[in-house]
């Protein structure tokens, strides 16, 4: 298979607002992957300028790449209706409109919530579950809305050091449509998450920095699924934190195997 480059050769905008780049491979062996990418990232600089998309088209997998309401391709779009039922929707029915009946999910940090989310949703569709950079708690749900909004619209910094530290992240990406990135991060804040409340029973690697404060308990996520009866497994990336893990060779390796796994 040729080299893969960016735009993709196909892009679809669903009704929630997601951009989905496919890359289809010319003979594939197993099921597609879905990609799913951070908070104030894109596909482009998660998973393309990162070195991700030769590596899985290597296993003969098609890919298919999100990029979330305010990020990326669909950073025109104003997500503050957008809700997490809105996304799993939107990629379970894509999938299914294009003939996928299974498919291994790969999310990095806010794209790992979403990964997990969609997964115990549809475990049925999933074969295998990649969560890389995982926050474990429901920090969003302590956002300060008020005070994320008056950031971006007047420039007043926020008080709160948790709002403050993720919402100074959503001008980080070059182009970045600020308003609308933070506003995706308030509209998902409305719902809580708890992994342990619903747990994917599907075979999870799960990838974290040896420095990344965000994904610091990602571990606790394996025996919640092997728990379920699946299996699960944890590796630490050394020396990395939650921005350039995603760039580990070791990290890309470890997906690649375990995508061969039955």
């Amino acid at each position: 298979m040729a080299r893969l480059e960016f735009p993709a050769p196909e892009s679809v905008r669903t009704p929630a607002g997601l951009t989905l780049h496919t890359w289809t491979h010319p003979e594939p062996t197993g099921p597609p992957v879905l990609l799913i990418h951070g908070f104030a990232s894109s596909t482009l600089y998660n998973w393309v300028k990162t070195g991700w998309l030769d590596p899985l088209a290597k296993t003969g997998r098609s890919i298919i790449a999100v990029d979330l309401p305010g990020h990326g391709e669909s950073q025109d779009l104003n997500p503050v209706s957008v809700r997490v039922r809105d996304i799993l929707a939107d990629l379970s029915e894509h999938l299914r409109q294009q003939g996928h009946a299974s498919v291994a999910v790969h999310g990095y940090s806010l794209g790992s919530r979403l990964a997990w989310e969609f997964s115990a949703a549809h475990p049925e569709m999933v074969t295998h579950l990649i969560m890389g950079g995982s926050p474990t708690d429901d920090r969003l749900g302590a956002l300060k809305a008020k005070q994320a909004r008056l950031w971006v619209q007047e420039g007043v910094r926020p008080v709160d050091d948790l709002t403050r530290n993720l919402v100074t992240l959503a001008g980080a990406l070059p182009g970045a449509n600020v308003p609308h990135t933070v506003e995706l991060l308030l509209s998902l804040s409305v719902d809580p998450y708890d992994p342990a409340a619903t747990v994917p029973p599907v075979p999870t690697l799960v990838v974290a920095g040896a420095e990344d404060d965000i994904a610091a308990e990602a571990a606790t996520l394996v025996p919640l699924v092997t728990a379920k009866g699946a299996v699960a497994a944890f590796l630490q990336i050394p020396e990395r934190n939650h921005i350039n893990a995603v760039t580990s060779r070791d990290y890309k390796s470890a997906v690649v195997s375990f995508l061969q796994t039955s």
